[in-house]
């Protein structure tokens, strides 16, 4: 019986370890932050035209990619956003992961 107890406690602690922990923590880094405008929208992402700081530190265009399609379901192509990610994967053009989107509200 102790070892059953032992096993379903080491199980429990490897499966809590497993988990994502920028996800698990809620924590996004300010450093971490795309802006940019929505050139296309997709069902699991979007297309970004880079602009600012984000367009002279990685290039003009990147795929953005959403673990849940309700990340992006009030985005409309032309929308200014910021979009917090984790990684920028170098390919043509360049690809991250959002972890969070905003809309940003541009006044006239």
């Amino acid at each position: 019986m102790k070892i059953i107890r032992i096993f379903i406690l080491l199980i429990t602690i490897l499966l809590l370890g497993c988990q994502d922990q920028e996800l698990v923590n809620n924590h996004l880094s300010d450093d971490k932050i795309l802006h940019g405008n929505v050139l296309e929208k997709h069902s699991n992402g979007l297309t970004l035209a880079l602009t600012g700081e984000s367009k002279e530190k990685y290039s003009d265009i990147i795929s953005v990619s959403v673990p849940d399609e309700g990340m992006i379901k009030l985005v409309k192509e032309g929308q200014s956003l910021s979009v917090w990610y984790d990684f920028i994967r170098e390919s043509n053009p360049p690809q991250t992961r959002a972890l969070k989107v905003e809309i940003n509200i541009v006044s006239d």
